[in-house]
């Protein structure tokens, strides 16, 4: 298990596999042969149907009855009809259980299930275990299942999901009532998964590969929870400083596992909504989110001018209540911070630092050592980086990781391999900076970047989000300085890893794929020359600094 998904496709059964399958689930061992055969017949070996037809057996209904309206092909009308006798036969408090059950779009525990009907959850036990004795809804076998990774133990909490067959039945059959029944499911659903939501975007803030297992077990109802929530009209409240922090890592948790192109499209709801509503606080922060999401797609120019209306709102805001005054404040961060990335990226570096020292200012006016912080202090090293500014950025770059630390404990959280990768980084460009004059200074500056892109590359595995494009970037910055170094060999292993990941993820024609074969190609170049510059066709172990050209 473990976040990977495993395809299988229910091939019609063998005679005596099918005749096991609807013994075991109808209980009936005692069936006689030649109605065994007959009804296994009319299923055509098909596991659905013996699974539905059990199903029946188990109401009540005969074997004659069965067999003389049963048809070879599964989802025909008259499977329809022997659903629909099924769904009569429950009683009516079931019926309304079954219709609420059908929101979920994949398995579910009795937990989520007790939440989504509004009953106790060891009532909702017992309700379980009365629908899967009809065949209606599955169990399956996660409890038995054992995780490798410590942070996840093994649930011991059965699942369940809605059969096929019954989904169908009940999408294709809703009454106005059981319509009615539907959207209060829906309802009760958004809130119990937007506050998982929520919860995992808590504990993102301290404990990352925790909140992977969770995204990776509950990735659809999430995607599915947003989605309602659009169409819900609700919009997430940011008026005090808790639930700043407390949205802040909702968006940052769906970084994992919502494209760029959904993310926006939830922002953009989200934001018409509250203006609608008149919640401006609210509107402010998704607009500054959305524009976030602009600025990953590379509209750098879109996504500052789409802020000016979210500054506006903000100065007409006034607010008496210190909590409210401390939460605007976090928004204005929020946009000042938005704003100075789309600056950098545009190498407007100037107004990139304007920007993001005001953020600062105004974020840590309200609070310290937090996740947001800890992003606007590494978007500072970054510009200074770009500024050339290499011993500022290294120090900004050093104190972003340092405040992650201090607010969690812990090195696993989502941002530290790029926090480390970035101290690296600093190193590395600082003993570019004085090679020529200090090349053994040089030599320890790049020896730490090495060190620095190792921690990284070690904490993206413990994450289990190592061998992606981050990786690539982290595995050339160490290629670079171990060819610094003189260290060819190790750098052209480095350099062939990273270029061969970036070929597995990226077209052939992107930048960064063609700019690592150059890469390559240059270190091969370079060791070319050594050879040749040795005479005996071996490369020298020296400690001076090469230049790649």
């Amino acid at each position: 298990m473990g976040g990977r998904i495993i395809e299988v496709h229910l091939n019609t059964l063998s005679r005596a596999s099918s005749v096991k399958l609807l013994q075991n689930c109808s209980h009936k061992t005692l069936l006689e042969d030649d109605a065994v055969e007959n009804l296994v017949s009319k299923c055509g070996n098909h596991p659905l149907s013996l699974k539905v037809i059990a199903g029946h057996l188990q109401s009540g209904f005969t074997v004659p009855e069965v067999a003389s309206q049963l048809d070879r092909l599964p989802r025909q009308p008259e499977f329809s009809q022997r659903l629909q006798e099924m769904f009569t036969a429950l009683p009516e408090q079931l019926q309304g259980i079954l219709i609420k059950l059908s929101v979920f779009r994949t398995w579910f525990d009795a937990e989520a299930a007790a939440d989504v009907i509004g009953c106790h959850r060891v009532d909702m036990k017992f309700e379980l275990h009365y629908l899967k004795c009809r065949h209606l809804i599955e169990q399956d076998d996660w409890g038995q299942f054992t995780r490798s990774e410590p942070s996840r133990p093994s649930p011991q909490e059965a699942r369940y999901s809605l059969h096929t067959l019954t989904r169908f039945f009940l999408q294709d059959n809703r009454t106005p009532p059981m319509a009615a029944l539907y959207i209060q499911a829906e309802h009760n659903f958004v809130k119990l998964f937007w506050k998982r939501l929520e919860k995992i975007g808590k504990l993102a803030e301290t404990n990352s590969l925790d909140a992977l297992a969770q995204i990776d077990d509950n990735r659809v109802h999430l995607e599915q929870c947003l989605d309602l929530l659009i169409r819900e009209g609700a919009v997430p409240d940011v008026s005090k400083t808790k639930r700043f922090h407390k949205q802040y890592s909702v968006c940052m948790t769906w970084e994992l596992f919502l494209d760029i192109s959904k993310r926006l499209k939830f922002c953009q709801n989200v934001a018409e909504r509250a203006l609608k509503q008149g919640n401006r606080r609210s509107y402010c922060f998704y607009k500054a989110m959305e524009a976030e999401q602009l600025v990953a797609k590379f509209q750098y120019g879109k996504a500052i001018q789409m802020l000016q209306k979210p500054f506006a709102i903000l100065g007409e805001l006034e607010s008496v209540d210190q909590e409210e005054k401390n939460s605007m404040k976090l928004v204005k961060a929020l946009l000042h911070y938005v704003k100075a990335h789309a600056f950098g990226c545009m190498q407007k570096n100037g107004d990139a630092l304007s920007e993001i020292k005001t953020s600062l200012q105004q974020c840590k006016s309200v609070s310290g050592n937090s996740y947001f912080a800890a992003r606007l202090v590494n978007q500072q090293g970054a510009i200074y980086m770009n500024m050339g500014k290499y011993m500022e950025s290294l120090d900004c770059h050093l104190n972003a990781y340092e405040i992650l630390k201090k607010s969690a404990a812990s090195d696993l959280l989502l941002d530290v391999p790029t926090y480390l990768m970035n101290i690296g980084t600093g190193y590395s460009e600082m003993g570019k900076d004085v090679r020529q004059q200090k090349p053994l200074e040089a030599i320890k500056h790049f020896e730490k970047a090495i060190d620095y892109y190792d921690r990284s590359l070690s904490t993206e595995k413990r994450l289990h989000m190592d061998e992606y494009i981050k990786t690539a970037l982290t595995l050339k910055n160490k290629a670079m300085a171990y060819c610094h170094l003189h260290r060819l060999s190790e750098g052209l292993r480095m350099a062939e890893q990273s270029l061969t990941i970036r070929r597995k993820y990226l077209p052939q024609k992107n930048p960064d794929v063609c700019r690592g074969l150059i890469f390559v190609a240059q270190i091969h170049y370079d060791m070319g020359r050594e050879k040749q510059k040795s005479g005996d066709g071996r490369e020298k172990n020296t400690s001076r600094i090469i230049f790649l050209t």
